[in-house]
């Protein structure tokens, strides 16, 4: 590891002992239960470190952070940071597509992995796809519980929180898939639960995976209540008239942008590549001289 990289690991440390708080430990089972720790493939609950080993390809701001494609999405956060409102409590961001196998979970993923890696604030995704909840097989974890299990009551908000060990980055996975889903998210529970994530820290951003618009009415309950949102269309896959349409159903909310996703390699240039890997290796190299 550089000298760059243990510098800003400890400084992702520092602040996150700043900012911890009891609410935040996260333990094992519903609340009341014996206190307990957690191993979920490879790591501890609570003091959690995601193994690599096991995360998906597709995370490539995770497993090829100096790729032109990870860059893209250092890219995006760039562009809705300055697209967000500037209020302190004004930071949620909705993830969606038209249907399904669009990539809006590797694009909500990839998105929250490259806002953590800031130095400002911290990030909490969130899986609200209750009906075929990813995020959590994208970092190779099976948690017990999660989103649908505090709503129900199952369990706390205490008791759900994954931390990541990957920048400043917290999941709440969606948890056991429910019957009701759409009743769920349009509840008041989730309308205080989604003002309690926003008020909790006014250093976070709170990112939502959503279920597709075309597919399922839960967006539709969800994304009145976010700050923004980020419409994903697949190259070769969403129809125009599937676009045209989502976009309709989106009118009166506050659309960040389109993202255009799997667009062919060929259309990719590789030249910001190979620069990024040529100086991040000079720089390990001197990193590594002055280290002896």
């Amino acid at each position: 590891m550089s000298k760059i990289e243990q510098a800003l690991e400890k400084a992702v440390k520092m602040r996150e002992t700043m900012h911890e708080t009891v609410s935040e430990t996260v333990v094992a089972g519903p609340s009341g239960a014996p206190e307990s720790r957690a191993v979920f493939n490879g790591f501890e609950v609570g003091d959690a470190i995601v193994n690599k080993a096991l995360i998906d390809k597709h995370l490539v701001c995770i497993t090829d952070p100096f790729s032109s494609v990870s860059e893209q999405f250092k890219k995006l956060k760039a562009r809705i940071l300055n697209l967000m409102p500037k209020e302190d409590f004004r930071k949620t961001i909705m993830v969606t597509s038209s249907d399904i196998g669009e990539g809006k979970s590797v694009v909500a993923i990839n998105l929250a992995v490259s806002m953590s890696n800031g130095l400002d604030y911290t990030v909490l995704l969130v899986d609200t796809d209750l009906r075929n909840p990813s995020i959590h097989r994208y970092f190779g974890i099976e948690p017990e519980y999660g989103l649908s299990d505090y709503m129900t009551g199952r369990v706390a908000l205490n008791d759900v929180l994954i931390k990541t060990g990957i920048g400043k980055l917290v999941i709440l996975p969606a948890g056991n898939v429910p019957d009701n889903s759409a009743e769920l998210l349009s509840s008041e529970k989730m309308k205080m639960l989604v003002h309690e994530l926003k008020q909790r820290y006014k250093d976070r951003y709170i990112i939502f995976d959503s279920t597709p618009l075309l597919v399922t009415a839960d967006p539709l309950m969800l994304g009145m209540q976010m700050d923004g949102v980020v419409f994903v269309i697949q190259e070769g896959r969403t129809s125009q008239q599937a676009a045209l349409q989502s976009m309709s159903l989106m009118k009166g909310w506050n659309v960040l942008g389109v993202v255009f996703n799997n667009v062919p390699e060929y259309l990719v240039k590789g030249d910001y590549q190979y620069y990024y890997r040529q100086n991040a290796d000079k720089k390990e190299g001197n990193n590594h001289e002055e280290s002896v």
